[in-house]
């Protein structure tokens, strides 16, 4: 019995454990901390297993090495608890733990023992911003603790890794930093980045790591400005469209969106530049007036901005309506400076054609219109042009209701034209010149005045005038009808409506009519001296190309193509072969017996050929001109008797050696 009893206490114990310790993987032991060093009140959490969803905990402390009672620090169905600091003591050791209550059944933590007070938990760092210059990247970040008197100086980890490489092995660094900002160093600039980074306090004995902040992408670097083109669609009521286009970031860049910041001065009667930010698309359109149009845009991604571009639209083109502004006259005709929403804009041109930095506005007055146009004439210079505009608003769109070039007081031109020349004929001139700067006109040129008068030989001029106006646009003029081998006076100069201003002058003689037949027939010879060189060039070289034809073009060699006797055969009655037979010696060893023999059988070949029996293609070959060339072979033993001579005539053709007597049809040819 006492065996037994012995048995079963310890079988017991390791059965409780085991059954404990199967427990506790459902549910951790508690964690508690403070946010900050200086914060009252505790935060003690745990985690929890899916199976517990929706159990009810509660947290249970007692003192450390104490046999006091359990006491309950809270009750709820969340995965923490708040607990403030009146109900433990910070500075004793305190044991923790959680109870979890699943209808009739309970599941408890292991407990844990701690010190209030030393543990710090931070909350994850936010509102992150990053820069990067070369091959650093600056990180800065505002804590939601500050206000609770969180340190700047905390310890701080950061772990990186290229874009590229999202399931390589992160690169982690870890510091202390004073304020709320890190370097990273030895980056490369062309390469894209993700990071992640933590911190902890450094001013308590057990400071916990806070959450990691989500994963940032770090885009590259904007390095070149915005590249802006702009279109403008005229609706010929006061009204333009501007549409502004720029081109899309490459991909390094726009990692994570890049943004635009637009701002325009698009309304004349306001002074200050309307801000368009955080712009997504690579375009943007807007009404305007015809006034100017100025502004600036960047772009900035994550990391910095690029450096601004500066815009600038001019004002519509205008060189009519013009007119001056006498005393006694009141312009501009459509200014209402009482009525809201419209303006007067007016500007002295710098070089009598651009606009200046600063323009007039005027879209206030005290008296009535026409104090207040006058008080704007008693500001002007005379013979300076300017430019005014009229703008007001019509259903929210902008619009330019009048404007004109004007002078408040016109003089004549200051300058004559320049670089004046003249290309003189027989009976014409020819005159060239550049129009008087605007800023020289003094007033609006109404044309150009041209005269001219003729010397007599002893050099005194002929009191006849001769003048004829341009127009002020144009820059040339032919005068006709001049008498040869004369002399001339030409005079130009601008005209403005207060008279001709400063002439140029410029003395010319006509040439004589019998030069003008010299010179001509000086170019029919040189012209036809040129077309006779050109035909002996072409003589020479076409010799030199007949005389070393064989050297300049090298003959092509053919190859020699055996002719077989199929090809002979079916190509015989198209064309006849004639055959070039050289001389042909026969060494013959033979007796004077066989040498008669020979004659014999010869005579009788030339009857047999010449009978009209024998086929016609052979009788032709053997014809009087292949005398001598029939060839007979060793014949037999005289002794034999009657000796057959047709066996031993052969014909000699194409190289072949035939024999005339074979039975077959077709040539038997003996290699010569």
């Amino acid at each position: 019995m006492e065996a037994k009893e012995h048995w079963f206490l310890p079988g017991f114990l390791v059965l409780a454990m085991v059954i404990a310790q199967g427990t506790t993987k459902y549910l951790s032991s508690p964690q508690c901390y403070k946010k900050t060093e200086k914060a009252t009140t505790y935060t003690c959490e745990w985690t929890k297993s899916g199976s517990m969803q929706n159990a009810t905990y509660e947290l249970f402390y007692k003192r450390s090495n104490s046999a006091e009672n359990k006491k309950s620090l809270g009750k709820n169905q969340q995965s923490y608890i708040f607990v403030n600091d009146d109900k433990v003591l910070e500075k004793v050791p305190v044991d923790l733990w959680v109870v979890a209550y699943m209808g009739n059944r309970s599941c408890k933590s292991l407990n844990t023992s701690v010190r209030l007070n030393e543990s710090v938990k931070y909350e994850a760092p936010q509102t992150t911003s990053m820069s990067r210059s070369s091959s650093n990247l600056t990180l800065s970040w505002v804590n939601k603790e500050v206000k609770n008197h969180m340190p700047e100086d905390v310890v701080l980890e950061v772990k990186f890794r290229r874009l590229e490489k999202t399931s390589g092995i992160w690169n982690t660094t870890e510091t202390e930093v004073k304020q709320a900002m890190v370097t990273l160093e030895n980056l490369q600039n062309q390469y894209m980045y993700q990071l992640q980074f933590r911190q902890k306090s450094k001013h308590v004995k057990r400071p916990l790591w806070s959450d990691w902040t989500p994963i940032l992408d770090v885009p590259t670097e904007i390095k070149n400005p915005t590249e802006v083109k702009w279109t403008v669609k005229d609706f010929n009521n006061g009204t333009r469209l501007l549409k502004l286009t720029w081109g899309t970031p490459p991909y390094p860049v726009s990692v994570g969106q890049v943004y635009y910041n637009l701002s325009l001065h698009i309304w004349p009667c306001q002074l200050k530049r309307k801000n368009h930010t955080n712009i997504t698309t690579t375009e943007f359109s807007v009404y305007v007036t015809y006034s100017a149009v100025s502004g600036y845009i960047f772009a900035f991604n994550k990391v910095g901005k690029s450096s601004q571009t500066h815009i600038l639209i001019p004002a519509k083109n205008l060189t009519y309506p013009r007119e001056s502004w006498p005393d006694d006259k009141l312009i501009p005709h459509k200014y209402t400076p009482r009525l809201k929403n419209s303006c007067l804009e007016w500007y002295k041109l710098t070089d009598g054609e651009t606009q200046p930095a600063k323009v007039n506005i005027s879209k206030m007055m005290n008296g009535t219109v026409k104090e207040t146009l006058k008080s704007i004439r008693q500001k002007m210079d005379d013979y300076v042009r300017y430019f005014y505009l009229v703008h007001k608003q019509t259903d929210g769109k902008p619009q330019t209701t009048e404007m004109r070039l004007m002078y408040k007081k016109e003089g004549a031109a200051s300058k004559a034209p320049e670089n004046f020349t003249v290309n003189v004929t027989t009976n014409s001139a020819m005159l060239h010149w550049k129009p008087i700067p605007v800023q020289d006109q003094q007033g609006f040129l109404t044309h150009y005045e041209v005269c001219y008068t003729r010397s007599k030989n002893d050099g005194t001029h002929i009191k006849i005038k001769k003048c004829h106006n341009i127009s002020a646009s144009k820059t040339e003029y032919l005068i006709q009808n001049l008498t040869p081998e004369s002399e001339y006076n030409i005079y130009l100069a601008g005209v403005t409506a207060a008279g001709s201003g400063r002439n140029i002058s410029i003395h010319i003689l006509t040439k004589s009519q019998h030069m003008s037949i010299t010179d001509m027939n000086r170019e029919g010879w040189m012209t036809a001296g040129i077309i006779v060189l050109i035909a002996i060039l072409i003589t020479i070289c076409l010799f030199i190309i007949k005389r070393h034809k064989s050297k300049i073009f090298p003959p092509i060699p053919r190859p020699m193509v055996a002719e077989s006797k199929n090809y002979r055969a079916s190509t015989q009655d198209m064309y006849e072969i004639k055959e070039e037979v050289h001389e042909l010696q026969l060494h013959d060893k033979r007796s004077p017996e066989e040498a008669t023999l020979l004659e014999v059988c010869e005579d009788a070949n030339e009857k047999s050929l010449g009978d009209s029996s024998t086929p016609d293609g052979v009788s032709d070959l053997l014809t009087s001109d292949f005398k001598g060339q029939v060839l007979s072979l060793d014949t037999a033993d005289p002794s034999q008797g009657e000796i057959d001579c047709e066996v031993t005539m052969l014909m000699y053709r194409n190289g072949l050696v035939f024999d005339m007597k074979a039975d077959s049809t077709e040539d038997v040819g003996t290699p010569l």
